[in-house]
């Protein structure tokens, strides 16, 4: 459980050396490099003035507008082409300098993508407004008239226009007994409905009183010409060349795709350039050289060393311990099947530099909670497989939740076996007896299992505060603040199996009175600081409590997988029932297994969060993250070899 020592370094070296000490940095990635900052009272030196510190941001902002520039490229190209996205480009050193000498010609596809984009969005707003065109005058398919004719004569009023739908019908009986009206009625949409009116002007009072009182509304053609009929033709004529213009653009889209490679690959190249500048602009430079400072592993300081000497002569490199209590970066090494389980630690938080890696003892419990609360040998088959699988594929820390998952399900198949559940109750109907307990029938004796893991989860997460502090040599601490615990916690239910179990509860119980005030001043401070460490068993009890939730959890994925094997069931024994009762296991079962696998690994998690971390554990570390290549698209061909 031990945290990998680091040592600073100190590097200085030649300014035309700079670039190419990065690389290597950055394809062995052993060095993780730090911020050289200004020293507090140096701002006046004039020795100093020469130097500069993070002088790369314009460098630094380039990049990044022209990451983004590519980024929306690849976007737009991945919408409009069917492209492979899964396997990685297997390139050469060569290729990546050769598309870097070809960047402003890359970025120019970036930038017809851009064009092209701009272009769409253009089309797209057009036909909308056209749409909108079609829509306005669709209502007046019925009116046989050019709209240039809808004017006045001297003798006679013509008016389009609409009224509500709800006052149609008394409109028409208002204006039809009137000989010298005609009145056309078009057609409803919506809420309203539409009509063409010609009257006599000796009418104009009765027409004016009409149209108040039904709320007609005149409609505004503007200076379009023709019937509406012939208008929308025009329209939809112009919508069709849109759709026209867009399909060219895809065309011309489709024909960037072989350019797709070439953009994947500088999108790459240009991540790297930026973690490199990033990097150089932590560092201090002059006009003729520079200095950065660092951490790397102890184990590694040779090998960072040669890597320098493979690249230039003239350097000075030192390493230095950190100081008293100075927060180094983190790195810890495990091996399977520990490793996945760093993830769940560093999602709560990295360990402290000055703590411990708990990974050794978080593993065992995570993996057997997170198996307990599915319980079944079905649910851990397909979980382990799974897991495996999605290791194999993944990398960094989906890589290592693949592991969680695999030992998760390896942990339910044996929990499965000893409670007797196959994809629910499926074992039972086969006659498959449990080894140890069915829960369905004996619900009391596994709850009580449920907290005793609990309390032996507890008591590893104490034995490893005192292991902390007999490791610090706080011996005496580990006795009053761990071992009285102990005897106390321990003592307490042995007092219903075993006599002497009160003595061992009384013994911890007055240990702790006398010694858990022992840093107060007075003997009243003493007394209280025993009294309320006492009143913290409460605390105790409540964590164990807390353990329940493994038999809650279990029992509910039990419950729900035996009522979809009875939704099942009920399907008859015809072919057509055996498909319906096979779907229904299948989709019922996967929707169980989603829901309960999510439910184990977050209160899995929690109980370690919780009721294990805070036993012992110190966080807030920083995780060792030194300069490496991080790729999306490409695979070295070295790299692949390895």
């Amino acid at each position: 459980m031990a945290i990998i020592d680091m040592s600073k370094v100190d590097l200085l070296g030649l300014a035309k050396d700079k670039e190419r000490i990065l690389q290597a940095f950055q394809d062995t990635g052993y060095l993780e490099i730090v911020d050289m900052e200004l020293p507090e009272g140096m701002e006046d030196e004039e020795w100093f003035s020469s130097l500069s510190f993070q002088a790369g941001n314009e460098t630094i902002e380039r990049l990044e507008r022209e990451i983004s520039e590519v980024e929306f490229a690849l976007r737009f190209l991945d919408e409009r082409v069917q492209a492979d996205q899964e396997k990685k480009l297997l390139v050469s050193a060569e290729d990546l300098d050769a598309v870097w000498a070809d960047k402003e010609e890359i970025l120019s596809i970036a930038q017809t993508c851009r064009d092209f984009d701009a272009e769409e969005n253009e089309i797209d707003s057009r036909r909308h407004r056209l749409r909108n065109e079609v829509n306005k005058y669709m209502p007046w398919l019925g009116l046989n008239l050019s709209l240039e004719d809808l004017e006045d004569t001297a003798n006679v009023i013509v008016r389009a226009g609409s009224v509500p739908k709800n006052m149609a019908a008394e409109f028409i009986a208002a204006v039809e007994p009137y000989e010298m009206a005609i009145l056309k009625e078009l057609g409803e949409e919506k809420e309203d409905a539409y009509f063409f009116v010609a009257f006599h002007k000796s009418l104009r009072q009765e027409a004016r009183e009409a149209a108040k009182k039904f709320d007609f509304t005149q409609a505004n053609f503007g200076d379009d010409k023709g019937t509406p009929e012939e208008i929308i033709a025009g329209l939809e004529k112009k919508i069709e060349g849109l759709f026209t213009q867009k399909n060219l653009l895809q065309h011309r889209a489709e024909e960037l795709a072989g350019k797709r490679a070439g953009l994947m690959m500088l999108l790459d190249v240009m991540h790297m350039r930026l973690q490199r500048e990033k990097a150089a602009n932590q560092s201090v430079a002059s006009a003729k050289t520079f200095a950065l400072k660092g951490w790397v592993k102890n184990s590694d300081r040779q090998t960072l060393e040669d890597i320098i000497k493979g690249t230039t002569e003239f350097y000075k490199l030192t390493y230095s311990a950190p100081e008293d209590d100075e927060p180094f970066p983190v790195y810890t090494e495990n091996k399977l099947p520990v490793t996945p389980f760093e993830m769940v630690t560093n999602l709560y938080s990295v360990p402290a530099s000055n703590g411990i890696d708990p990974n050794n003892v978080v593993a065992p419990f995570h993996a057997m909670f997170l198996g307990l609360m599915m319980g079944d040998v079905g649910y851990g088959i397909l979980l382990a497989l799974g897991g495996f699988f999605f290791r194999k594929k993944a990398t960094g820390g989906a890589k290592k939740l693949g592991g969680v998952i695999m030992y998760g399900g390896i942990a339910s198949i044996i929990w499965g076996v000893l409670l007797g559940s196959y994809f629910g109750d499926v074992g039972t109907r086969l006659g498959i007896k449990p080894l140890l307990l069915n829960p369905m029938e004996d619900p009391v004796t596994m709850l009580g299992l449920s907290l005793g893991l609990g309390f032996i989860h507890i008591m590893v997460g104490m034995g490893v505060k005192a292991y902390m502090l007999i490791k610090e040599k706080k011996y005496l601490d580990a006795v009053f603040d761990i071992g009285f615990w102990y005897l106390l916690l321990v003592g307490l239910p042995l007092i219903a199996l075993f006599p002497w179990g009160k003595y061992l509860a009384l013994v911890g119980a007055g240990g702790l009175l006398l010694t858990a005030g022992r840093e107060k001043k007075n003997i009243f401070g003493k007394l209280m600081g025993g009294l309320g460490s006492l009143y913290g068993i409460t605390g105790y009890l409540s964590d164990i409590l807390s353990y329940s939730r493994l038999f809650a959890l279990l029992l509910s994925s039990a419950v729900v997988a035996m009522v979809f094997n009875q939704i099942a069931a009920m399907m008859g024994t015809s072919i057509i029932g055996y498909v319906f009762a096979a779907i229904i296991f299948v989709i019922g079962h996967t929707f169980n297994l989603f829901i309960g696998g999510l439910g184990a690994f977050v209160h899995g998690s929690r109980l370690i969060y919780v009721e294990f971390f805070s036993k012992f554990y110190m966080g807030g570390g920083h995780a060792f993250d030194p300069l490496h290549k991080v790729t999306k698209y490409i695979s070295l061909e070295n790299e692949e070899a390895k």
